[in-house]
């Protein structure tokens, strides 16, 4: 298995591919790949895009805040994150 060395966000959303659907490691990180172009986090060549460097320096928290206020609107002082199921909740 050929692991080239690809970006902090890319490999973590391969491995989350990975370990949730049983697919191959090739195969995660197409679809990663894919993900991240579609959602303007890296450019076709996989470099990161300014939304994409942000989106990697952000912490799990962090993450989840964002996922959660764009899933119900707010801001970040509106919920709370639990570290166990890495999901933001609203105050």
């Amino acid at each position: 298995m050929d692991k080239m060395i690809i970006n902090p966000l890319w490999s973590r959303l391969t491995e989350q591919i990975q370990n949730n659907s049983g697919v191959s490691y090739d195969e995660a990180k197409s679809t990663a790949k894919n993900i991240l172009i579609k959602r303007n986090h890296i450019y076709n060549n996989g470099n990161l895009t300014h939304t994409g460097r942000l989106r990697s320096n952000m912490s799990s928290e962090e993450r989840a805040i964002d996922r959660a206020i764009k899933r119900a609107g707010g801001n970040k002082n509106n919920y709370r994150y639990d570290p166990e199921k890495n999901y933001a909740y609203k105050r």
